[in-house]
C-alpha cells in the first residue's frame, strides 16, 4: 500500500513539475520526502521509487536478452564447428526465455516494452554474428572481448537488486536469470579459449 501512495504521489508531482508549478529545488525535496530520503540507481541513473528502478531494469534486460536472442539464432545458423553449435543453442534458448518472462513480469507491474536496440548496434552485430565467413572462433573472441571481468559485467544489475526490499518477486526472478547468466558466460569463455587454444607445433 506504501508502494502504491508513494507512486502516486510521485505521478502527481511530476505532473506539476512539467507544467512548471514547482521549482527545481522544490521538486527534488518533494520527491526525498515521499522516498524517504531513498533513492534506487542503476547503472548510475537514479529512481524516485524501487518500482520505477524496476521497472526500467526489467525492460532495459528485456532489451538486451531479446536482441542476443536474435543475432545467437543467427549464429547457430551458420555455425562451422558442432561442438559450438551445440552449446550455443542452450545459451540462445537462455536468452529467448530470459526475455519472455522479464516482459511478463514487466506487464504484470503494469508497464509495457519500451527500450530498444540502438540501429547502429543491430547494423553491426547481425551481420556479423549471421556471417557464414566469419568463424565460431572470431565470434567467441568477440563476446569474450565483452566479458573479461564477468563480476564486473554484472555489478549494475547485482547492485540495484540488492536494493529490492519491497517487490521480493521481481528481485528473486532477477537473481535467477543473473545466475543463468552466469552460466551462459562461463560456457562462451570456456568455448573461447577451446576454439582459440594454440594450435600444438
Amino acid at each position: 500500500m506504501a508502494m502504491a501512495t508513494a507512486d502516486f504521489e510521485t505521478r502527481q508531482l511530476l505532473k506539476a513539475y512539467r507544467k512548471g508549478l514547482i521549482s527545481d529545488e522544490l521538486f527534488e525535496a518533494q520527491m526525498k520526502e515521499i522516498s524517504n530520503g531513498q533513492c534506487f540507481t542503476y547503472n548510475g541513473k537514479s529512481f524516485a521509487t524501487e518500482r520505477e528502478m524496476i521497472m526500467h531494469l526489467i525492460d532495459e534486460f528485456r532489451c538486451g536478452e531479446n536482441f542476443a536472442a536474435e543475432y545467437l539464432q543467427k549464429w547457430v545458423d551458420v555455425s562451422d564447428q558442432d561442438c559450438v553449435k551445440g552449446g550455443l543453442r542452450v545459451v540462445q534458448h537462455r536468452e529467448a526465455y530470459h526475455a519472455q518472462i522479464l516482459e511478463a513480469r514487466l506487464r504484470e507491474l503494469g508497464g509495457a516494452p519500451q527500450c530498444a536496440v540502438p540501429a547502429e548496434r543491430r547494423e553491426k552485430e547481425l551481420p556479423f554474428y549471421s556471417s557464414p565467413e566469419t568463424k565460431d572462433a572470431q565470434k567467441l573472441l568477440s563476446i569474450a572481448s565483452r566479458l573479461t571481468d564477468p563480476v564486473a559485467v554484472f555489478k549494475p544489475l547485482n547492485d540495484a537488486i540488492a536494493q529490492i526490499s519491497e517487490d521480493q518477486q521481481s528481485k528473486e526472478l532477477l537473481r535467477s536469470l543473473v545466475a543463468d547468466e552466469m552460466s551462459s558466460v562461463k560456457w562462451l569463455l570456456e568455448a573461447c579459449q577451446m576454439m582459440n587454444a594454440p594450435q600444438a607445433a
